[in-house]
């Protein structure tokens, strides 16, 4: 483990080896007794292993946090967090990581912020913030800790792509009898030269650029609050007793304080913050908070922490955690019609939200029509009824097809595009493709059939449609193919193994021009023959 300063900022960096030892030896001793050793290569069975493996992880992490009973050691991790949160605004202002890996970093604040929400169950008395010796035995802690929570993290991901693909891992064990997971059949190649390529859809999705502005002021006049002064108060009296980071202070002070500086009433006040707010009372179990990344009961959401100490709560809060909470809460829940539970009761807050949720589709939507204007596409957009010469319009925001966000027609390759768009959230780990590929297999690819199969019965009907939109006498598409696709946001699972092919918005305009082909990945078979895989990829 190394100990980094890196532009004033602590970070700690880590090792594997010493703890292997300990944790993945006997692990695979509990998975043997249970199991066996030998090589599983059945469903069912792999997924049970696979969920005792993440069990006895997840239960190994809890027994390491629930030792610590009192606040010096949380005191120490808010620390860590804090300053990970001033080296992150560092690096995006163009300071390069250094010696720092941006992927074991980002692991790194993910396991300090489940340690900090599992602290909200502990009774725990005041202590000392740590000095020598005790900040290398809770370095060593954390080590520890980011070991196992790596692991969790790895086992969560294979559990869901285990759910998602039928086979798709195996368990073995090694000539030391450790455990072990692997893709079967030709999934660990496909993985491998596939996911790689995601990467670039990250970084050129597109984003609500108001919304931190737009959050600020909807709870500015739903709550009838300044915002700024709202959290300013918070550290303000933190000073108050010292200007330490880790100053906690009592939590019931803040709504009297915003009540009495804005004249508001005291329950109103309590909303706002209990929205904000993460105790034992709302906190997730350790398996949930894994399980479920994006619920708003999560300290990515919620920056005070309510601690309980020598029987009193109190609330910690760091300036850096504010800012980020500020920023999620705008740019992955508002827009997905989630806001934290306790704000439902505002029913101004709530319109908000699905005035957002409603608009974020537009987003991705003006985008694609850019593309077709440069290009010359004749186009529908949310197209709810067709134009007929010499009689009513058709309606067929009903039972025949549903609104369709884009019907597209490419002349030259002689097709019709038939799009669903998905504003997709942003998500970076199988648990959330998860979510993400059950909503496409379960309601959006049915919502796309049914569209792909009224323009294909009812051609004749877009023609003259078409015609009349675009004042052409003579025009013939009955004779083109009808394609159904997918435009996403952000990268997702379901893009590699969808029935319908999705395409993220950095490469919707070469796809739609004919530039662009889903990759063929070639690989050799058990009996070493070239095989080619096409889309979809995993099956």
């Amino acid at each position: 483990m190394a100990r980094l300063n890196i532009y004033g900022n602590i970070i700690l960096t880590f090792e594997y080896e010493p703890y292997k030892d300990i944790y993945w030896t006997k692990l695979s001793e509990n998975i043997i007794e249970k199991y066996g050793e030998g090589v599983f290569e059945e469903n069912s069975i792999v997924e049970s292993i696979l969920l005792d493996s993440f069990q006895f992880l997840v239960n190994e992490f809890r027994s390491l946090i629930q030792e610590e009973n009192t606040y010096s050691f949380f005191s120490y991790v808010f620390f860590l967090h804090e300053q990970s949160l001033k080296f992150l605004v560092k690096t995006r202002d163009g300071y390069p990581f250094g010696a720092v890996n941006e992927d074991d970093f980002s692991l790194y604040r993910r396991i300090l912020k489940l340690t900090l929400e599992q602290g909200c169950d502990i009774d725990l008395s005041w202590g000392y913030f740590p000095t020598g010796k005790q900040i290398l035995d809770f370095d060593e802690k954390i080590q520890r800790l980011y070991y196992l929570g790596q692991w969790i993290y790895t086992y969560a991901d294979i559990i869901a792509y285990q759910k998602m693909i039928d086979n798709a891992n195996l368990v073995d064990f090694d000539a030391e009898h450790q455990i072990g997971a692997a893709w079967q059949k030709h999934y660990g190649k496909v993985y491998d030269e596939l996911f790689p390529q995601l990467k670039s859809d990250y970084s050129n999705s597109v984003y609500d650029e108001s919304a931190v502005v737009d959050l600020k002021n909807a709870i500015n006049t739903c709550f009838s609050i300044d915002y700024d002064l709202a959290v300013g108060l918070i550290f303000q009296i933190k000073e108050q007793f010292s200007k330490l980071e880790w100053q906690t202070i009592e939590p019931n002070v803040l709504p009297i304080n915003l009540a009495y500086n804005c004249n508001i009433d005291n329950p109103i006040a309590e909303t706002f913050y209990n929205g904000l707010s993460l105790s034992r009372l709302n906190k997730l179990s350790l398996e949930e908070a894994i399980l479920k990344p994006y619920s708003t009961k999560r300290y990515m959401y919620r920056p005070i922490l309510i601690y309980k100490i020598d029987n009193v709560d109190r609330a910690l809060v760091g300036e850096g955690k504010v800012a980020e909470s500020l920023y999620v809460l705008a740019n992955n829940a508002i827009s997905w019609n989630t806001i934290p539970e306790d704000w439902t009761a505002n029913k101004c807050m709530v319109k908000f939200m699905s005035k957002k949720g409603n608009e974020h589709d537009k987003i991705l939507e003006d985008d694609v029509e850019q593309v077709l204007l440069k290009h010359g596409f004749k186009y529908c957009r949310n197209i709810k009824s067709f134009k007929r010469p010499n009689t009513h319009n058709l309606n067929i925001d009903n039972q025949l097809a549903g609104e369709i966000d884009f019907i597209i027609i490419n002349e030259e390759s002689r097709k019709i595009f038939v799009v669903d768009s998905k504003y997709n959230k942003a998500r970076y780990e199988a648990v959330g493709y998860r979510t993400d590929y059950t909503n496409f297999i379960k309601s959006y690819e049915r919502q796309l059939k049914r569209k792909i199969d009224w323009v294909s019965g009812n051609k004749e009907i877009l023609q003259e449609h078409i015609k009349i939109m675009y004042n052409v006498a003579d025009y013939e598409i009955t004779e083109y193919d009808v394609e159904g696709l997918f435009f996403i946001n952000t990268p997702t699972f379901y893009m590699f193994n969808g029935e319908y092919k999705a395409i993220p918005k950095n490469k919707i305009e070469v796809y739609l021009i004919g530039d662009y082909t889903l990759p063929v990945i070639e690989y050799q078979n058990h009996k070493g023959e070239k095989v080619q895989v096409q889309h979809p990829y995993f099956k």
